[in-house]
């Protein structure tokens, strides 16, 4: 799932910028990258209603909006590379 938000974020860096470094420390925020990077594979694997897109893109701004709201909660942007170790269960 870690290559998928990596993903996600490449693909939407913009809407992404805020995010920073600990995301994953954070259950609301890991919930939602990871929820967001398997919504965006069913869409690109099989979508065939195109509200599917527009849903997709409504929430993803509307994350982008959280994400700026809380710009200080965390001390740094968010670099996509290896998982940490927390993730992996180091």
């Amino acid at each position: 799932m870690w290559g998928a938000v990596v993903a996600l974020h490449g693909r939407y860096p913009r809407h992404l910028e805020h995010l920073k470094t600990g995301w994953w420390n954070d259950e609301a925020h890991s919930e939602t990258l990871c929820a967001l990077a398997t919504w965006r594979a069913q869409i690109d694997d099989n979508a065939q209603d195109p509200r599917e897109e527009l849903a997709f893109h409504h929430q993803l701004a509307d994350y982008a909006n959280t994400l700026r709201q809380l710009h200080g909660s965390v001390t740094t942007a968010w670099k996509p590379g290896a998982p940490p170790e927390e993730w992996v269960g180091g």
